[in-house]
């Protein structure tokens, strides 16, 4: 491989600034050389990085961390051998350094001594960097005048800093710096000099993985003992954090297995302190609560145990297996009754709460829908097999006869009309009709809603008499809002859903606005709307299709209701998207569900619009790639090119994998105590913790808190927090990360998550 055309800069020696650079020149001598038959060829495989190597003269521990703009640098760029030393090789890497200089360190051989002898024989020299370090804080560095600007090492009292295609001349510096003020064991004092690299500029080109390895000040028989940490991420957008957060979870096990270790001493008393600390370090892994139960267990505390398996349970069913087995293993006393006590505590298993959609139906009901010609809001409304007329009175026919079949006659099926008044694409006013299904719940004024609109139209907007088909847009969404009432037959949900078909999309959502604001009117609270608008799955008119990928459209700052303080990512709407994406890839594996974080599509509009605007939270579900050509068209060929909104278009499948996944988030949702209300965060004081507190939800069995980093999308973490509506998260600063509190039901069924508001 040809080394491109860029800068070659000249060797830095310790604590110097970067040297002048100059052009190459035509020849490449280096990959011209003939490659010895000790292969110290030019390499192939450039890991431009910048590396950190260490003893900690505390406790002898020999460290060495690393990252870069490359693919897993830590397969090839870091060397580490306990009581003996650590390697970096870098820029055009050639691996055989590690294990070379680790065995001339532990000959009894100088590191600067043996790195110049390494490098006199390497004709590719002129583009490597190489660092070492042995035991005692001898260092050897070099840096061929061939790597790429910024070129730059700093040797400390103990420690290497070296890197090449740097920022700016300021990164080893700051790596430096950081590691000499931190404190700490050495993990984490490296890692705090990458950090600060990464804060200096870092890495010209960016960053992809990390590395970070410690080993042991004492000589063992093999190389691969004696290792105390070893951590690699080979692709992440932010490995050194990444990085950290695997570090911590590093200490955590390693408290757990000192926690085994008690337990097999039958130190429970210590084992009991062991898991705690484990749990404190990495909350969200419920196999670390687990054994502090099993813990207290052993020790007697029998139902400080229970209470803990509960939760463990909650999160993790599977985990109810686990007493049994350890009592046959003898690993707990066989005892019958307590097996049974423990056994309860799980939560009930039953079978897939919605079944797959049928795209039989789902195709039939589109097909019908296309088949009125037009569904236009302005066509006929008399002609018993043409027009918007024709096709509401087959729907409301339609779900009635699935409420007979499917519900035992508790679907309640109207329409509900509405007088328009004269507007921009309705030039003398229309009355229109909404289909609306409702399922009672035991409240009836907290509804949840899924929608399609069953108007149509053709090029014109103001055509009320062309065949306009719409059988994407949205008969399909509309067929999906059939299937899944007849997917949730049987269900007697806590919260009333709504199964609703609106006109009027196509004249500026006016079907979606009036049944809002009628049901603003009359006090009820949308707590969660999905319209489905465009889901057939056609292949768009970029020529990809994705028959595994849904978009899912949220708000971010609130149309309406009260602000979100703190984030301007977790209005209700994208808590919605949030909770939609999780439970419908639970429900069905490998289905794609990207969230758009914004309200919809440029120059286009949704009916959860018109429920946005009343503070509500709703969000829109559309096919990933749009096929323009065959949307608001009229139907014809052109060049061989077919226009319309055809059935044929339709990917059926895709609409009931669709139908599916929104089935069982309204399921789920249907099922779940109302969210908590009130959710506040306390902010009036300084503290490293943060407390929250919340009115009860009726009905909730528990409490949840979600969490995340700031700059993540979605819920990282879910800790179940009790059943009393106020926690405190010790270690968990408010400056930090981000809360939401959820309820969940005796069955485990979840509500919507509440960002907290400021309490000062």
């Amino acid at each position: 491989m040809r080394i491109r055309p860029q800068v070659w800069c000249l060797l830095l020696l310790p604590a110097a600034g970067s040297t002048a650079c100059q052009q190459p020149s035509a020849a490449d001598p280096v990959a011209a050389a003939t490659a010895p038959a000790d292969d110290y060829r030019v390499p192939t495989r450039p890991v431009h990085t910048y590396s950190i190597l260490a003893v900690d003269k505390e406790t002898g521990e020999i460290g060495v961390a690393a990252q870069s703009h490359w693919f897993s640098v830590g397969s090839r760029v870091i060397w580490a051998e306990a009581g003996v030393g650590a390697v970096v090789t870098q820029s055009y890497s050639r691996t055989a350094y590690g294990p070379e200089l680790l065995a001339d360190i532990k000959a009894g051989k100088d590191p600067a001594e043996a790195l110049a002898a390494r490098i006199a024989l390497d004709t590719g020299a002129d583009v490597r960097q190489v660092g070492v370090i042995d035991l005692h804080g001898g260092i050897g560095a070099f840096s061929g005048k061939r790597c790429i600007a910024e070129v730059a090492q700093y040797q400390g009292d103990g420690f290497l800093v070296i890197g090449n295609i740097l920022a700016n001349d300021e990164v080893v510096q700051a790596m430096a710096d950081a590691f000499i003020h931190s404190q700490g064991p050495l993990a984490e004092r490296l890692v705090a000099a990458m950090d600060a690299a990464n804060s200096a500029g870092g890495d010209l080109r960016g960053r992809q993985s990390a590395a970070l390895k410690v080993v042991s000040g004492e000589a063992t028989d093999q190389p691969s003992e004696g290792v105390v940490v070893d951590i690699r991420v080979d692709d992440h957008h932010r490995p050194m954090a990444e990085l950290a957060r695997l570090l911590r979870i590093h200490r955590a096990y390693k408290l757990a297995n000192l926690g085994d270790e008690a337990v097999a001493q039958n130190d429970i008393e210590t084992a009991t302190l062991y898991y705690q600390q484990a749990e404190e370090l990495y909350p969200e892994q419920v196999e670390l609560s687990y054994w502090r139960g099993y813990a207290l267990l052993k020790a007697g505390f029998e139902e400080e145990a229970l209470r803990i398996f509960q939760h463990v349970f909650a999160e993790e069913p599977a985990w109810v297996e686990m007493a049994p087995r350890l009592m046959a293993a003898d690993h707990l006393p066989k005892d019958e009754a307590l097996l049974a006590r423990i056994a309860a505590l799980a939560p009930r298993a039953e079978a897939p709460p919605v079944p797959m959609a049928n795209q039989v139906r789902i195709e039939r009901d589109i097909r019908k829908l296309a088949g009125f010609g037009t569904r236009h809001t302005l066509s006929d409304t008399a002609d018993p097999e043409r027009g918007i007329g024709a096709a509401r009175r087959w729907l409301a026919d339609e779900l009635r006869r699935i409420s007979d079949r499917h519900h035992g006659g508790r679907l309640q099926v109207a329409l509900e009309s509405f007088q328009i008044p004269a507007g921009r694409r309705i030039p003398d006013g229309v009355e229109l009709a909404n289909v609306v299904a409702t399922l009672p719940g035991t409240d009836p004024d907290r509804l949840l809603v899924i929608s399609g609109h069953y108007d149509s139209r053709a090029s014109d907007p103001m055509d009320a008499r062309s065949d306009a088909p719409g059988a994407n847009d949205d008969a399909s969404g509309v067929a999906a809002v059939m299937e899944a009432a007849r997917l949730l037959g049987g269900l007697k949900p806590q919260a009333t859903v709504v199964f609703l078909a609106v006109a009027g999309e196509e004249q500026g959502l006016l079907g979606a606005r009036a049944q809002a604001e009628k049901w603003k009117a009359e006090g009820k609270l949308v707590e969660a709307m999905i319209t489905m608008d465009i889901v057939g799955g056609s292949r768009g008119s970029s020529g990809k299709h994705e028959p595994w990928r849904l978009r899912a459209f949220s708000e971010g700052v609130p149309t309406a209701g009260p602000k979100v303080v703190g984030s301007d990512n977790d209005a209700p709407s994208r808590q919605l998207a949030r909770y939609f994406a999780r439970v419908g890839e639970e429900a069905l594996p490998g289905f794609d569900i990207s969230m758009v974080f914004r309200q919809d599509r440029y120059l286009r509009g949704g009916d959860h619009k018109a429920f946005n605007d009343n503070g509500w939270a709703a969000i829109r579900l559309t096919e990933p790639h749009e096929n323009y050509s065959q949307q608001h068209q009229d139907v014809r060929v052109e060049e061989g090119l077919a226009y319309g909104d055809l059935a044929d278009f339709v990917d059926f499948g895709y609409v009931g994998r669709v139908t599916t996944v929104v089935a069982t988030t309204l399921h789920e949702l249907a099922l779940a105590p109302a969210a908590p209300t009130q959710v506040s965060m306390d902010t009036s004081g300084l503290t490293p913790s943060t407390t929250l507190r919340w009115e009860p939800s009726e009905g909730a069995a528990g409490y949840a808190v979600l969490y995340r980093r700031s700059h993540e999308p979605t819920w990282s973490y879910r800790r179940v927090v009790g059943d009393e509506p106020q926690v405190t998260l010790e270690g968990k600063s408010k400056d930090d990360w981000l809360f939401a509190v959820e309820a969940f039901g005796p069955d485990g069924h979840r509500s919507l998550p509440v960002y907290p508001s400021p309490r000062f």
